[in-house]
């Protein structure tokens, strides 16, 4: 079903009839639904029925307790990086990137070998 043609309220009243079905399937009350989400029952009502916006906190709140927060990353997926962005990203680790140092040798103050010399002694 396409709801780009929906008006923003029978946006709300989709969503509400979404949230009820979800409900409805798990077996959820509304009593029960609402404590678990930690919102009043007259906010789930508000939800369910597309009456008034409740708040997205409402609604975050009211994913978790059903389950399904998880499910937003499917509702706005992040967008793929700018090439532009990635451009940046290589720029900075080329910056960052160090030369190895060699094996074998000691870099620390106080090793046991001596100072290389001419050996003019």
């Amino acid at each position: 079903m396409s709801i780009s043609h929906l008006s923003n309220q029978k946006v709300l009243e989709w969503l509400g009839e979404r949230f009820r079905a979800t409900r409805l399937s798990q077996n959820i009350t509304m009593v029960d639904l609402a404590e678990k989400a930690g919102i009043t029952e007259r906010t789930l009502y508000n939800l369910e029925n597309g009456t008034k916006s409740v708040g997205l906190l409402n609604v975050v709140a009211v994913l978790r307790a059903l389950g399904k927060l998880e499910e937003l990353d499917q509702f706005l997926p992040a967008p793929p990086p700018r090439a532009e962005a990635l451009v940046q990203i290589e720029k900075l680790q080329a910056k960052t990137r160090q030369r190895a140092s060699r094996s074998g040798q000691s870099t620390h103050e106080g090793s046991n070998k001596k100072p290389w010399t001419w050996g003019d002694d």
